[in-house]
């Protein structure tokens, strides 16, 4: 029986993977073999690494969905362990190949290449879906991944109260479906122009804005910051300036420090600092997860630099 006294702050439906990390001097030429000079192993996803972020800045989180268990799953199982992820609502499937990847990150010209495979674990059925936790969290957070199971639990969620908070990342078939239920819609530049045809970032936003009527936009453009757009109207949000190693894992970054941050009690305009300062420090560091921020960290971070919250 699930634990009333205990329920998570946020909770995840969406991708989770299986990462190899590998930082290359140069990319590899076609039929060729390339020494590697580091290599790190690590949990994945934009979904389950946005929960890490937000655990690590000091909100409880959850994911909930199908893992296969294998090798891959079981690692994914262990690494949410390690971070301090609730899966309790993780139904392990036996005999099936879970989500992995192979990220090589070209030292040379500081890009990344991703090869993914999406295994043969089945998408969570509402079944795999526990109401009462959605009932109870704070936050909903969600990919484009899982779509049948994240749009079930979407409308619970709205009907419930619960915040949707929705990284649209990736224009995957039907993620129009999901869109009309997402309290913060928070899209990439390059999604914000596909899915709307709209000649620039603003008029994107504006347009995503309303049709789908969500309580903001949020639409993210890296380096460059982005664009916040509620109520109050259209303003925009600055990135800060960093010695950048590693830009892999940013965005869920952003994603779930925007999501801590409003748990938090703090405003639009706040959290999209908290998140960009979040993302900032992540990328001065290797690797993912364990490069993220601390709460304690983010805040000095932006003491420093003359920004209030």
């Amino acid at each position: 029986m699930t634990d009333m006294q205990n329920w998570p702050d946020i909770i995840g439906i969406g991708s989770t993977v299986y990462d190899t990390l590998m930082v290359v001097g140069q990319f590899p030429t076609e039929d060729t073999k390339l020494e590697g000079i580091q290599t790190k192993v690590q949990g994945g996803g934009p979904c389950a690494t946005a929960l890490v972020a937000a655990k690590k800045l000091g909100v409880s989180a959850a994911y909930m969905g199908t893992i296969g268990d294998d090798p891959f799953g079981r690692f994914m199982m262990d690494d949410f362990a390690h971070w301090g992820i609730d899966t309790r609502y993780v139904r392990l499937v036996p005999d099936k190949v879970s989500f992995h990847s192979t990220v090589l990150l070209n030292r040379a010209a500081a890009t990344r290449t991703c090869i993914w495979n999406r295994g043969t674990v089945p998408q969570p059925s509402e079944a795999d879906i526990d109401v009462q936790a959605l009932r109870h969290a704070k936050v909903l957070h969600l990919d484009g991944h899982m779509l049948e199971a994240a749009i079930y639990a979407a409308k619970i969620c709205r009907q419930s109260g619960v915040k949707v908070s929705y990284d649209a990342g990736g224009t995957y078939p039907g993620v129009q479906n999901l869109m009309p239920h997402a309290d913060w819609l928070i899209p990439s530049e390059e999604f914000a122009l596909k899915m709307t045809g709209a000649p620039t970032a603003e008029e994107a936003a504006q347009t995503l804005y309303d049709t789908y009527h969500p309580e903001l936009v949020v639409l993210t453009q890296g380096v460059k910051g982005g664009i916040l757009l509620d109520r109050q109207g259209m303003r925009r949000y600055d990135s800060f300036k960093v010695d950048a190693k590693d830009t892999n894992g940013c965005g869920d970054t952003f994603h779930g420090a925007f999501a801590a941050a409003r748990i938090k009690g703090m405003d639009n305009d706040a959290a999209c600092k908290y998140a960009s300062a979040a993302a900032a420090i992540k990328a001065t560091r290797l690797g993912a997860r364990h490069a993220m921020a601390t709460d304690e960290e983010c805040r000095v971070f932006l003491t420093e630099r003359g920004v209030s919250l």
